[in-house]
């Protein structure tokens, strides 16, 4: 299947709202995982502070004030938290990290006046705090390496990984649900084209299972009831033809009179009649499809009819399809016979083939079909207001052509040509050899 055919499916919407769900669950579970581990950094980094303001008060309280600054600047180690005076001239930046900035918040408000901070930025990542002890201010120094998050790349190829089996659960998920639905859909085109599928194992989810058993008795009672009514047309034609025949015998037995030829072209109407009866009731019977030459069969047809003194040309072309010969043959049979009783000669009939599709048309210079009419002409038993009583038909020649049309998977249309006339146009599928 080809990837714009499943624009719009529901093996795309379904995978594609399981693959928006998995995705947005993943987003959310990481931003959620992160600002989780920068709440928890910042109070472990806020209870540093604390505790290392609470040491340096208590060890500077029982040291004069002229003793304090050089036992800061002893104790001055690079990578530990350490308290600085105020004139310390390292270099340091007021863009400060979204930690920093809670950091000092917290402590503004736990000391009750605002505190100043800054980012030294470089080989070494420290916070810089301006805080007040002992009736003075100091910098306390905290480094942030232990405190800053790490990286995420480690985090973001295990979601990488879960999102990627998540995505193809999700696709197997959405074929699973919509594989039932996609036989069904075959099945309704079997359905459709005149043929009876075999019943379709329910699978699937509770309701699509439902849906698929409601569908196998549709279709058994669909057939059960074609398969009546075609016994019944059979009975009936059967039933027709052999009084016909005895009536037949009987007028021509008679003494000629005015009346003979009469009566006799009515039988002949009757028995052509009863015969599309009984095409009719064949065509709804599934036949086997086999390989055969289109060109040599529409020949023989058209050699039937030139022996009944009807004259038509033929543009050939080879053309193998796979096909019923005898419901072909019955197809151009009443597509002829049509163009002879409704249109006006000259005929034509001729085969085209172009992307593994060959177009068999039959054009009279009759003034055809009306275009509001064409539909209503496809209908059983329908027969045109123009001639209704009038031409001895059925109305089935058109309904048993485009049933015929319909079993080989064809198109069947009409059309008037800018040169006049009327052409018939039935599209069949080429054999691929």
């Amino acid at each position: 299947m080809k990837w714009p055919a499943l624009r719009g499916t529901l093996f795309t919407r379904l995978a594609v709202l399981v693959v928006m769900a998995v995705l947005a669950s993943q987003v959310f579970t990481l931003w959620l995982g992160v600002q989780q581990k920068n709440r928890l950094l910042s109070r472990q980094l806020y209870a540093q502070v604390v505790d290392t303001l609470a040491d340096y008060e208590g060890v500077l309280e029982s040291l004069p004030s002229a003793q304090r600054a050089p036992f800061l600047r002893a104790n001055d180690h690079i990578g530990l938290p350490r308290l600085l005076p105020l004139d310390d001239k390292t270099p340091r930046d007021a863009r400060v990290p979204g930690m920093g900035r809670e950091l000092a918040d917290s402590l503004r408000a736990a000391l009750g006046e605002p505190v100043e901070v800054y980012f030294a930025n470089g080989e070494r990542h420290e916070l810089w705090l301006k805080v007040p002890m002992l009736a003075e201010h100091y910098w306390l120094v905290m480094p942030l390496a232990r405190y800053l998050p790490p990286s995420l790349r480690p985090t973001l190829q295990a979601a990488g990984l879960v999102a990627l089996l998540s995505v193809l659960a999700a696709f197997a998920l959405a074929w699973r649900t919509t594989r039932p639905l996609s036989k069904l859909v075959a099945a309704t085109r079997e359905l459709e084209a005149g043929r009876t599928p075999p019943p379709l194992a329910p699978s699937g989810p509770r309701e699509v299972q439902l849906l698929i058993e409601r569908f196998n008795g549709m279709a058994s009672a669909l057939e059960k009831a074609a398969s009546e009514r075609r016994l019944m047309l059979a009975g009936l034609s059967h039933d027709l033809r052999t009084p016909l025949t005895r009536l037949k015998l009987a007028v021509e037995l008679q003494d000629d009179n005015t009346e003979r030829e009469g009566m006799l072209t009515d039988i002949d109407e009757l028995s052509r009649i009863v015969g599309q009866f009984i095409d009719f009731a064949r065509s709804e019977e599934p036949r086997a499809l086999s390989p055969l030459a289109l060109d040599e069969l529409v020949e023989s047809v058209l050699g039937k009819f030139a022996r009944d003194g009807m004259t038509v040309s033929f543009q050939r072309q080879d053309a193998t399809v796979n096909g019923d010969a005898l419901g072909l043959q019955r197809l151009l049979s009443n597509l002829l016979q049509n163009a002879r009783r409704y249109g006006a000669a000259p005929f034509a009939v001729s085969l085209q083939t172009a992307a593994q599709q060959v177009m068999l048309r039959v054009h009279d210079s009759g003034s055809g079909i009306a275009p509001e009419l064409q539909q209503a002409a496809l209908a059983p038993f329908e027969r045109l207001a123009a001639h209704r009583g009038t031409d001895g038909g059925s109305g089935l020649g058109l309904a048993i052509v485009s049933r015929i049309v319909k079993q080989h998977g064809g198109r069947l249309q009409f059309e008037h040509p800018p040169t006049g006339g009327f052409t018939v146009q039935v599209t069949l599928p080429l054999l691929r050899l």
